[in-house]
């Protein structure tokens, strides 16, 4: 209810900047990479009338398909040719080489978003993202991000779950649209069209790193026929097996307890303990010399997916149309997490003699359908009733672990639990075009949308989560109480499990007109009801003027909106994480959990945009060149609050029937951001030898400031945190862990039967904290040669909070391709094609070690930064096959 009243407050402020913006109109940005690109059909057959080229789009109209340079916002299309050409095994791959204002973190022992790689579109998170496919909205995945990687707290698409052989192209709108298509349209629109065209299409892929690891093998088939008339079906099933990659080091820690005269002492900790480079915990088990220790995975997981998709339409009268498509996907993979050494109480050693690493296999299964009807004439509109249902659901297991409360008996195998998702969406739009006399039709539409949404956790087996009451069973800390719960992930207890639903009903409206064939004015406003949130209204317009021949300005402004997802607001699990080097398990509290509200925690509030975008385009002969900045401000966002952590704290949880817990959160509208940016695509082709050359140049350039953080709750100032709300940590991760530019250069020559693309993209710069609460004697060790910011500790204003910033990388990658014939095609390959990896964190050494500290780098085995936008696998070669009929 509060929302309603806080975004007429935006609108009436904002009306100032609407009546200044309606006078500046404003132009369109060519895409970065598909002009020329040929696309073999579109969604609807107006379309395929329209142009064989992949420039027509219909996302960011209700108008039907347009030319992208007629647009009134900046749009990028991606030819299916395009997405088959570029080297990438994964979807969001290969749209962070052509799409510049789009990057996907490469998380690294994430568990499920190992398999999901949330990507951000304009320097925001995954959240303010919209996916939708063949123009309907698309289920998220029903997984909350709650790894202390980038995307933390959010929610995110699954875009494996679709073979990227079922792709006509794919249409990315660089432009805040909720006004259009409601909730989650903020940074912008990914549009995802489904092929339409009859014949058969066959691929197949082989790939693997010069390493000799992460084979990747891929497979997919294709095919569509023609159906009562010009009506189709095509059908599209694709198979994946990825194998991991391992850049992890040699784990040089004291695995066994040591021997100090005759008493058992616990393994050291530190850098090289065990091999000589720092002092042992007394004397050393003669099992350190012949340990494996090659313990740890550092890399990509190993993973299967399997996907299968339809598309159809069938005419049922010259003028209606019966459509579907959906599909159904499953993904089986495995995340290594970090080892146990033989001397932690994490470990059975009864069970576990030498150690173990916990393995998490999970399985992702996402299911769609949808109908819909449509018509050219219902009292004079074309109309389109249409339904989607989607299920995405995720089960977990934890493999070669244990749950050290249960002793002996402990399982070594865990059912950990799950999360279940299900959105189900109905729409009934409506438009026409009414003849003004002008030779320039008033274009109108307006629908209305019925949306439920159901979310709910699944419940783990007993001994997953439970307190098998054993304590430590021998060693120096015999005696002493057990960590509980399966290692590396706890698992989702009974009462974890608080159900999750809701609906939303809006009304949507959109105009367009055109004046003096040089002129284009867009409107549209969205009211709608959320049965948990109240209600808001927001409003877009956009506008396009042509100066002369070539040369077109344009820009929009307008309010957005993002309804937490329910899986926002009701997970609730607690996992092992890493905080500040100390394996700590982190409870993150669900928002409607009764222990929540008892520190601070309260119900989350819809995020609010306002977006302000203006930009220019150039076009003469074969050079085309655009520009965009962007002002994109963010109220309410939603995000994990810092990590709570005393004995305090613990005691407060405990005799509130939460036990064993070391650090607590919960989600967040603490935060206010500003995110200002521009986009610039330049575009040349020309003849070159016995072909033609296309040259592009694509280039986004983006910062985030805070505008707001909140304050820390009196409920944990009274409990004795002085921890703020939102650390330096989540604040470095919402605002610098993605690049702050990106360029990429791609060259495309054609000759006869041949076909060559090399790519460079240069990656800016990514910050991360690395150690917080350093003393300066520790930082003077630490950090000579690396680049850091110094920030005074909260904790303690004599020591320091380590932020470092990694530098920027440049990453080429070439695809060369031979038709054999008009049927086959064959090609190879490499992405990062001079093998090029990221800096490495602050490093653990023995000078660190002896001052007191270990660096950033899990004791000297993760060698790569796990913020890095390209990965950390190295160079990946690979060759292809194509077949057409």
């Amino acid at each position: 209810m509060g929302t309603e009243s806080k975004t007429g407050k935006r609108s009436l402020s904002s009306a100032v900047s609407l009546g200044v913006m309606s006078l500046a109109v404003l132009g369109w940005t060519t895409p970065a990479a598909a002009q020329e690109a040929a696309t073999s059909s579109s969604d609807t057959q107006a379309a395929s009338d329209t142009s064989a080229q992949s420039d027509i789009v219909v996302t960011g109209s209700r108008f039907g398909p347009r030319v992208v340079t007629d647009s009134p916002t900046p749009i990028d299309a991606i030819s299916g040719e395009e997405l088959v050409r570029a080297g990438n095994s994964d979807l969001q791959s290969k749209l962070e080489v052509v799409v510049p204002s789009f990057s996907t973190p490469r998380p690294v022992s994430a568990g499920t978003n190992d398999f999901l790689t949330p990507p951000t579109l304009r320097g925001l998170s995954t959240g303010q993202v919209l996916l939708l496919v063949n123009g309907k909205r698309r289920h998220t995945n029903a997984e909350l991000n709650s790894n202390n990687q980038i995307g933390r707290g959010d929610v995110a698409y699954d875009f494996n779950a679709i073979p990227v052989a079922a792709l006509a192209r794919v249409e990315v709108l660089r432009d805040g649209a909720a006004a259009q298509y409601g909730s989650d349209a903020i940074a912008g629109v990914i549009n995802l069209q489904l092929d339409n065209s009859v014949g058969t299409l066959a691929q197949a892929r082989f790939g693997m790193t010069t390493e000799g690891d992460g084979e990747d093998y891929q497979a997919s088939l294709a095919h569509g026929f023609a159906i009562a008339g010009d009506g189709f079906v095509r059908l599209t099933g694709s198979y994946q097996k990825h194998f991991s990659t391992n850049r992890a080091r040699p784990d040089t820690r004291q695995q066994y307890f040591g021997n100090n005269n005759g008493v058992l002492v616990l393994p050291s900790g530190n850098f090289g303990s065990g091999v000589g480079l720092t002092p042992s915990n007394g004397t050393l088990d003669p099992r350190e010399a012949t340990f494996d220790r090659d313990t740890s995975f550092y890399g990509e997981p190993e993973y299967d997916n399997a996907s299968f998709f339809v598309n159809a339409e069938v005419p049922l009268t010259n003028d209606i149309r019966l459509y579907s498509f959906g599909g159904y996907n499953r993904l089986k993979g495995t995340s290594f997490n970090f080892f146990r050494r033989a001397g932690q109480d994490e470990n059975v050693r009864s069970i576990f003699p030498d150690g173990f690493r916990p393995e998490q296999v999970s399985r992702l299964t996402n299911f769609s359908s949808a109908f819909g009807i449509k018509g050219d004439d219902l009292a004079g509109f074309r109309w389109d009733l249409s339904t989607v249902y989607g299920i995405s659901q995720n089960k977990l297991r934890v493999e070669n672990s244990v749950n050290a409360s249960f002793g002996a008996q402990s399982p070594t195998s865990f059912f950990r639990g799950g999360s279940r998702f299900r959105q189900w969406t109905t729409n009934f739009d409506l438009s026409r075009e009414i003849d003004l006399g002008d030779g320039s039709p008033l274009k109108i539409a307006f629908g209305a949308e019925y949306r439920k949404e159901f979310y709910r956790l699944i419940a783990g087996e007993p001994a997953s989560y439970a307190n098998g009451g054993i304590r430590v069973l021998d060693g120096p800390n015999a005696g002493r109480p057990a960590p509980v719960g399966a290692q590396s992930a706890i698992g989702v207890s009974p009462s974890d499990v608080l159900p999750g639903k809701r609906n939303s009903r809006a009304i949507y409206a959109e105009v367009e007109k055109e004046f003096a064939d040089r002129v284009l004015i867009s409107a549209a406003v969205r009211h709608e009801n959320f049965s948990d949130f109240g209600k808001t209204t927001d409003y877009r317009l956009a506008g396009r003027l042509e100066l002369t021949d070539g040369l077109a300005l344009r820009g929009s402004l307008g309010t957005g909106f993002r309804a937490p997802a329910l899986a926002q607001s009701f997970y609730s699990q607690t996992d092992f994480s890493f905080v500040n080097g100390q394996l700590l398990a982190v409870r993150i509290f669900s928002v409607n959990d009764p222990v929540a509200r008892l520190i601070g925690a309260t119900p989350l509030k819809p995020e609010q945009s306002d977006n302000v975008s203006v930009g220019a385009v150039f076009e003469s002969g074969g050079f085309a060149l655009t520009i965009d900045a962007y002002r994109i401000k963010l109220d309410d966002r939603i995000a994990i609050s810092s990590n709570f952590q005393s004995a305090a704290l613990t005691n407060f949880l405990a005799q509130r029937g939460v036990p064993d817990i070391a650090a607590a959160a919960f989600l967040t509208n603490a935060v206010d951001t500003t995110t200002e940016g521009i986009d610039l695509t330049a575009r040349y082709r020309t003849d070159l030898g016995a072909g033609s050359l296309i040259a592009t140049f694509a280039a986004n350039f983006n910062r985030t400031k805070f505008d707001r953080l909140g304050g820390r709750p009196a409920e944990l100032t009274a409990i004795g945190i002085t921890t703020p709300l939102v650390d330096l940590t989540q604040q470095i991760r919402l605002s610098e862990s993605t690049p702050e530019d990106k360029q990429t250069l791609n060259l495309t020559w054609a000759s006869g039967p041949w076909n060559v693309s090399l790519t460079g993209t240069r990656y800016g710069k990514v910050a991360q904290v690395a150690l917080t609460n350093v003393t300066p004697a520790r930082v003077a060790v630490l950090t000579p040669g690396y680049n850091v910011k110094l920030v005074p500790s909260p904790a303690n204003a004599a020591n320091s909070d380590i932020i470092q910033r990694f530098r920027a990388d440049i990453i080429a990658d070439i695809d060369i391709s031979y038709e054999i014939n008009n049927r086959l095609t064959l090609g190879i390959g490499a992405a990062n094609l001079f093998n090029q990896y990221p800096e490495g964190p602050l490093a653990s050494t023995v000078a660190s070690v002896a001052a007191g500290t270990n660096g950033a780098d899990n004791a000297g085995i993760f060698p790569y930064a796990n913020i890095s936008p390209y990965g950390i696998s190295g160079r990946f070669l690979y060759a292809k096959a194509t077949f057409r009929y």
